[in-house]
């Protein structure tokens, strides 16, 4: 009877230890080191910067493939394939400009934001596919995955975050002017400081958050349930699409109420004027 009793507390013991190796491999916050950059330790390359690499170069590659037929000689020649289809994903993105912010902004953000929306739904991808399985051993000894979703980093959304935000408040400063800008600052709203502050933590933590926590059901059903990960590939692929959307969609309406002062110093025909300035300059063709 002791033996069998020993026996069980082993046995436990056993599963234990399993689910502590299994629990090893979910993801933390903090990315994991894939290699350091040219040998350096001060150069450091994670799992999350390197799918953001790879993330970069797909979109070159798809530009590349998707600009390389078009004629400026022939412009009445009907896309097909992969340009049609990327044409499509900017007319998409240029009638949401256009409708958020007028014909004149809308065109000048649409290369900004359809930008940030490609670059994130594509990190996010990347990350959800099953190359985000893939795992090596880095310099440290550890077996970490080779790809993760830039977006589960912190640092990464952070960055993006600010970035959008510096850019609405810059477009802003030179909307207003030095003097309307230090006024917006303090009257009416003397809360417009917390808002500066409150916007970028509220991009970066929503992608992060969401990408993460996908992250995080991915690998857990992996290992309980692997029979039925594609149900949860699937849910999490349009999760990406819908945070990048989110994303690119909120960047867009900070920088439209951040130069909306430019309506009121636009001359009545100033609209028409740029219709026909852009109709000229695309030879009567459709954009």
């Amino acid at each position: 009877m002791l033996h069998g009793v020993v026996g069980f507390f082993e046995e436990e013991a056993g599963h234990a230890a399993e689910a502590g190796a299994s629990a090893s491999h979910t993801p933390a916050p903090p990315p994991e080191l894939i290699f350091n950059l040219f040998g350096n330790p001060n150069l450091p390359v994670t799992n999350t910067l390197l799918t953001a690499w790879v993330a970069i170069l797909v979109l070159l590659l798809v530009s590349k493939l998707a600009t390389r037929k078009i004629d400026p000689t022939n412009p009445s020649r009907v896309p097909s394939g992969l340009q049609n289809f990327m044409e499509l994903v900017v007319e998409l993105w240029l009638g949401i400009s256009e409708r958020t912010m007028g014909w004149k902004r809308g065109r000048r953000f649409l290369a900004l934001i359809g930008t940030a929306f490609l670059f994130i739904v594509t990190c996010n991808w990347l990350g959800t596919l099953p190359i985000g399985y893939l795992w090596v051993t880095n310099p440290e000894g550890h077996t970490v995955p080779l790809f993760r979703s830039p977006n589960s980093d912190l640092n990464l959304t952070a960055a993006l975050a600010i970035m959008m935000i510096v850019l609405a408040e810059f477009f802003e400063f030179r909307s207003l002017g030095g003097g309307g800008y230090i006024k917006g600052l303090i009257i009416p709203n003397p809360l417009r400081w917390l808002e500066i502050f409150t916007r970028p933590l509220s991009l970066s933590f929503r992608l992060f958050g969401n990408i993460f926590a996908g992250e995080v059901l991915l690998l857990t059903m992996l290992a309980i349930a692997p029979f039925v990960l594609f149900v949860f590939i699937g849910l999490e692929l349009f999760v990406g699409l819908i945070q990048a959307l989110i994303f690119a969609m909120l960047s867009l309406v900070f920088l439209s109420i951040a130069t909306v002062h430019e309506d009121q110093h636009n001359e009545p025909g100033e609209h028409d004027a740029l219709e026909d300035d852009f109709a000229r300059a695309t030879h009567g063709q459709p954009f």
